[in-house]
């Protein structure tokens, strides 16, 4: 495929990828960013797409794989971050890290009684660090859905955690 060609295939859908784009970003600079990643991916496979690759549903789709992607990378370069700036291991006092580890079992148990349905929302956003996105994918539960069982899991979980450490448990 020559440039013209692909210009005449890619470039009528511009103004519509431009606001997906921007849609996905909310600002300019990273919306320009996403859309010249997409062109950019689209002509290093040129060769390689399929024929629907100039329909519209297949460009938006491939501009929001590449959104998640993107997103993707910036959690795991954020959590390395935060994993950075922890203290080391054995800066930690004995007695603080028991506490640590009592809190963390004591709020796996309060996970593990909470009605299935905010036990499963919980665990894939927090344990295994899941995107709404990603939870709607998986569970078939719109977005809204999601949001309130995550609010209705984490009030539920404070709750019962106050009472734990009033009580004393902790």
């Amino acid at each position: 495929m020559t440039a013209q060609e692909f210009k005449q295939l890619f470039l009528v859908h511009h103004r519509l990828l431009y606001r997906v784009a921007y849609r996905l970003e909310g600002n300019v600079q990273d919306a320009e960013d996403l859309l010249q990643d997409l062109y950019l991916k689209l002509w290093t496979k040129r060769d390689e797409l399929p024929d629907d690759a100039q329909t519209e549903a297949y460009l938006v789709t491939m501009m929001r794989n590449l959104f998640y992607d993107h997103h993707k990378l910036k959690r795991i370069d954020t959590q390395t971050e935060i994993k950075d700036a922890s203290p080391p291991h054995s800066q930690l006092s004995l007695e603080r890290e028991i506490e640590l580890k009592e809190e963390s079992s004591q709020m796996k148990s309060l996970i593990d009684d909470l009605p299935d349905k905010q036990r499963r929302v919980i665990q894939m956003h927090i344990v295994e660090d899941k995107s709404y996105e990603e939870i709607e994918r998986d569970t078939g539960l719109s977005g809204n859905n999601i949001r309130i069982t995550m609010m209705r899991a984490r009030n539920k979980l404070k709750e019962q955690f106050k009472k734990l450490t009033k009580d004393g448990r902790i």
